[in-house]
């Protein structure tokens, strides 16, 4: 048993056995899925230098630098956070930051479906998306060779649907609530 501060606890003696500044996880080489279109994923972390071996405690994925590819945050046990920023790929996306007026106003909970290219892809608005780490609330949507959106459907949190497009990709747009 651990007493929440790394020390293992014996608790027929009250003793503390001290494991000093070591992690209770151990370190695992990081992977990073690309999808191959088929439902299938391939790790690409070697390619792209995110084959770390470290005590990865967060990771945050966003459009660090507005150019339409998500770049992630990694935040290890007592090291700094790590920006690898995403510098491959031509291909299309949108990003849709949805406002709530009926519903919360960071539309938490919203479910997104974004029709491209005649092929759905569906987002859902989520704040907090694991240990000392989080998400945008911004969704991502990847076009692949698609300029534009045919249509947008979203499930607002308060029970009402609005269809929005088409849209031009490469760019993002703010959607309210109506």
């Amino acid at each position: 048993m651990y007493d929440g501060v790394g020390r293992r606890s014996d608790q027929s003696s009250g003793r503390f056995l001290n494991i000093g500044a070591h992690s209770l996880n151990g370190y695992e080489r990081d992977c990073l899925f690309r999808s191959t279109g088929d439902g299938r994923f391939v790790d690409v972390a070697y390619v792209n230098a995110a084959d770390r071996i470290e005590d990865g405690r967060g990771l945050s994925v966003f459009d660090y630098d507005e150019d339409g590819q998500l770049d992630l945050l990694l935040r290890n046990y007592h090291q700094p956070a790590q920006l690898l920023r995403n510098q491959g790929g031509a291909n299309h996306w949108i990003e849709l930051r949805l406002v709530g007026t009926r519903s919360n106003r960071d539309a938490v909970g919203a479910r997104v479906r974004v029709l491209a290219d005649g092929r759905w892809q569906t987002r859902v608005v989520a704040a907090g998306s694991g240990f000392v780490s989080a998400h945008s609330l911004v969704q991502h949507v990847g076009l692949g060779q698609t300029s534009t959106v045919e249509r947008i459907e979203i499930d607002w949190p308060a029970g009402h649907r609005t269809v929005h497009g088409p849209l031009p990709g490469d760019r993002r747009h703010e959607i309210r609530e109506e």
